[in-house]
């Protein structure tokens, strides 16, 4: 939403200004070059949970004269097809990690509709993930990093995986009434943050279930995401108020999802998640950026636990 508000008042200053502003039609341009040396650009994460596998995303940072992306022509059952792939993921790389009992090598997961597994998370297209089913962090487990490239370039890190986060599930109400408060409890922990993230699973197969006028993802008040600091053991929720409060609500369900996270994570994504002096991990052509749990390379390697409780909603 930032960014197209940044859009909107920048074309918004051109119809203000662009008419004062008077071009020398002599002016010629100048070819801009720059001796960026591209960097590794990852996005590391090691799960404790077992619905959510560990992955890694393996980018770099893209030259002033380097297209974004490439066309590339293929063909998938005799017949061809033209489509652009990404100049920054690198799809060769070599990607293990480690926990210092075993070391496990990573695998690229194709963009290619053959080669995907539709059971796996979204997340996981286009990054190394472990083919294996052995592979199975545990919380207080210390676990590194090692990726190297076929042009030389090297990247590691180090994560130590965060306490699992533990809701209360006996405190919850057997319902909840879509106008009512509840009181949810869980276990604080004293050196990780954690996130939770509420709403209707209707909303998850169905973006505009409830009131289309909101666009994608709105579920009228339920859906709502807290940021839970050390020491916190309890969140008051209740729905927020909205235009179709009125409603009538079909069967459906409350999901309440707990994250708790490692210290390169936070920083990553919540204590410098807004300052434009630290590249996206989701775009290859980065400026200056930091390396958070890393060496050699920009981005982050974290780990994550995850508890998940669900609710029936009741009208």
């Amino acid at each position: 939403m930032e960014f197209l508000v940044r859009i909107f008042n920048t074309i918004i200053l051109f119809f203000l200004f662009g008419s004062c502003i008077t071009l020398d039609q002599e002016l010629e341009w100048e070819d801009v070059k720059s001796d960026h040396d591209p960097v590794l650009n990852i996005m590391g994460i090691i799960s404790s949970d077992t619905l959510v596998k560990s992955f890694v995303r393996v980018h770099r940072s893209l030259t002033m004269d380097e297209a974004r992306d490439s066309l590339v022509r293929d063909t998938i059952d005799g017949v061809q097809y033209l489509y652009y792939m990404p100049r920054f993921v690198i799809r060769n790389a070599n990607v293990a990690v480690s926990n210092q009992a075993n070391s496990y090598t990573l695998e690229y997961q194709s963009f290619d509709p053959e080669d995907f597994d539709f059971e796996d998370s979204v997340l996981q297209v286009g990054s190394y993930i472990y083919r294996g089913d052995d592979m199975n962090p545990q919380p207080g487990e210390t676990w590194t990093l090692s990726i190297t490239t076929p042009d030389g370039k090297s990247v590691t890190g180090e994560t130590t995986l965060p306490p699992k986060p533990e809701i209360d599930d006996g405190v919850l109400p057997d319902a909840f009434n879509v106008n009512s408060v509840i009181t949810m409890k869980f276990t604080p922990l004293d050196d990780n943050v954690q996130i939770i993230n509420i709403g209707n699973l209707l909303s998850y197969f169905s973006p505009y279930y409830y009131d289309k006028d909101y666009g994608a993802g709105y579920s009228c008040g339920l859906t709502q995401e807290h940021t839970i600091w050390q020491g916190v053991d309890s969140l008051v929720y209740q729905r927020e108020i909205c235009n179709n409060s009125d409603a009538d609500w079909d069967e459906d369900a409350l999901i309440i999802h707990m994250l708790s996270m490692d210290q390169n994570y936070y920083e990553y994504f919540i204590k410098y998640g807004e300052d434009p002096e630290y590249s996206s991990l989701l775009i290859g052509s980065g400026g200056s950026g930091g390396g958070f749990g890393l060496d050699g390379g920009i981005g982050f390697f974290g780990s994550i636990g995850i508890d998940r409780a669900f609710i029936p909603i009741v009208p």
